[in-house]
């Protein structure tokens, strides 16, 4: 009877936490009601495409604003972008955060850029000048990485973009292309250009010296955080090169700030050009309870488990390997972790060879997974290198570990997430996230055949981790709040420490002594490690937390399987 008072205090504990936070951030998304925000489609020749917009109250027929169009970078999704998208609006520009051709909600394929260039801006540019709250001749245009080429092939051929801003992108040799235009003193009208310090894709010497100096107007070379030419006359140029990577560009406070500004200069017409001004940030506030929102759902979740188990009066089983040796744990844990490390770049090449399930990425993580699970699994049947004392029966294993109440279970608890995380993006136009959106709705047919896809290799993964990570360990039911703790905190560093050792190795050098251990794409490819850690860290704590009710890995490699096949399947692009 405690038990079960106690499971109710933390259900509802939980509960609050996720209401709490997800109103706070609906009220600050719309600055305490002064923006109307909505999801929009936009018809795009054969194909639809899907944005959010910030409307002020203040733009009307009879006063009609500025508008400001946000482009995405590779492989990443509107909802990105409504950190600035928040911060502009609130400045009175109606705002249209995009999702680019074959990214979220949009239809199309990346490969089509290769034609449409400006990856669907160009129909976001018609559907906001046929709006009548908004002022059609003063258009402005953000883009990051791809979305930086895609704002500039805009540019090129609309006369009424008064002011773009590249975020570490419409540079370098991809934009050879005539589509884009050549940078010069007049194009893009009122330029600004930002660029990470630490950013892998670009370097900022050559940026300075070789690449800028034309459109700044210059011939030695170009300043960062100086302003060139005169906004009146459309000609006005800025560098910006803040402290940060690629990845981290369009939620940089300085980035945000200096895009506002910029904007304001270009755009306001009886706006006097100001240097940079101080703006009290909101987005950092509503980020900050949207995490505790989602803590808030991935406790509901795992309290949710009880009354579940009870409906389906599944008892709890204690089948953990007893015959390990000494230090076993440790050792399975260096083991996958270890296997974690060195299999991460040779099997995420595979992808990029064989495009199955059918997203840009996707299949690089679909690949690199099912893999080490596969060689995982192989190891532990071989009992290769010599962790117990015995060889372990893999069969035996699995099917102790499954049974058809334990998938049941975790459908149901997917089933959780899932319908609390599309209400919420649904009915309020807000997603659960960490840096990128995680927890979106899934409504495509085309992505939800690419959920069906990647489910059995994320599945075959979860079992081997589970094999690693949780059957040497005995549940011990009698462990007191701080030691249980401390288990959860051994298996999650367990699994993320890989990780965190490749992003140590990619920036610390780069702190430090200003050198470039992986460049170019491969560095490309770590940065993605930045977004895949927090995941790891969920799905590891629900393995951790239900290995500890059930005694079986069943479970837990179901429930992370469908939760990571969701992720995939609606975060990377066609």
């Amino acid at each position: 009877m405690l038990n079960s008072r106690i499971h109710v205090l933390i259900a509802v504990f939980f509960i609050a936490i996720f209401i709490s936070g997800t109103c706070i951030a609906v009220i600050i998304n719309s600055d305490f009601g002064k923006l109307e925000v909505k999801s929009i489609h936009i018809e795009d020749v054969d194909k639809q495409l899907s944005g959010i917009m910030y409307i002020p109250s203040e733009a009307s027929t009879r006063n009609p604003s500025p508008a400001i169009i946000l482009a995405h970078g590779i492989s990443e999704s509107k909802e990105v972008m409504t950190n600035l998208g928040l911060e502009i609006a609130r400045k009175s520009f109606v705002v249209l955060c995009l999702d680019l051709i074959g990214h979220g909600n949009s239809g199309g394929t990346v490969s089509e850029g290769t034609n449409e260039t400006d990856f669907g801006v160009s129909a976001a540019t018609r559907y906001l000048q046929t709006q009548p709250y908004v002022n059609s001749s003063a258009i402005g245009l953000v883009g990051h990485s791809l979305g930086g080429g895609a704002v500039r092939a805009e540019a090129a051929k609309n006369k009424n973009i008064l002011s773009t801003v590249l975020v570490a992108g419409g540079l370098g040799l991809e934009t050879q292309n005539p589509n884009y235009a050549a940078l010069n003193a007049t194009f893009p009208k009122n330029l600004l250009v930002i660029v990470g310090k630490y950013d892998v894709l670009f370097n900022i010497t050559d940026l300075e010296t070789k690449e800028l100096p034309i459109a700044f107007n210059t011939s030695g070379t170009v300043m960062p955080d100086i302003t060139y030419g005169n906004f009146q006359q459309y000609t006005a140029r800025k560098l910006i090169v803040p402290s940060t990577t690629h990845i981290f560009e369009p939620v940089d406070p300085k980035t945000v700030m200096e895009t506002v500004n910029w904007l304001e200069n270009s755009l306001r017409t009886n706006h006097i050009p100001q240097a940079e001004s101080k703006i009290n940030l909101l987005y950092p506030q509503r980020e900050t309870v949207l995490l505790i929102a989602l803590i808030g759902l991935i406790g509901i979740t795992l309290t949710s488990y009880y009354p579940i188990t009870k409906a389906f009066s599944r008892k709890n089983k204690d089948i953990s390997c007893t015959d390990n040796k000494p230090n076993a744990q440790w050792r399975t844990l260096a083991v996958w972790a270890i296997l974690n490390l060195i299999l991460f770049f040779p099997l995420i090449s595979i992808g990029f060879v064989i495009s199955f399930p059918p997203l840009i990425f996707g299949s690089s993580m679909a690949w690199w997974l099912i893999v080490t699970g596969l060689i995982g699994i192989l190891l532990f049947a071989k009992n290769k290198p010599k962790l117990w004392k015995t060889k372990p029966e893999l069969k035996k294993t699995i099917l102790q570990n499954f049974s058809r109440n334990d998938i049941v279970i975790a459908i149901f608890l997917f089933a959780i997430i899932f319908t609390i995380s599309s209400l919420l993006q649904g009915l309020y136009t807000i997603n659960l996230r960490i840096l990128a959106p995680i927890f979106q709705q899934l409504t495509q047919p085309r992505r939800i055949l690419a959920f069906a896809a990647f489910m059995p290799f994320f599945l075959i993964y979860f079992i081997a981790e589970g094999l690693y990570l949780h059957i040497p360990q005995l549940v011990k039911p009698d462990l007191k709040r701080k030691a249980k703790a401390g288990e959860w905190a051994k298996v999650v560093f367990a699994k993320i420490s890989p990780f965190v050792i490749l992003i140590a190795i990619q920036y610390l050098p780069q702190l430090f002594l200003n050198i470039q251990v992986l460049p170019s794409f491969v560095g490309f490819i770590a940065e993605f490690l930045w977004l895949i850690v927090p995941v790891f860290i969920i799905t590891t704590t629900f393995s951790w937390w239900l290995y500890n009710q059930t005694g079986t890995i069943g479970t837990a490699a179901v429930l992370n399987g469908l939760v990571f096949a969701w992720i995939a399947s609606v975060t990377f692009p066609f």
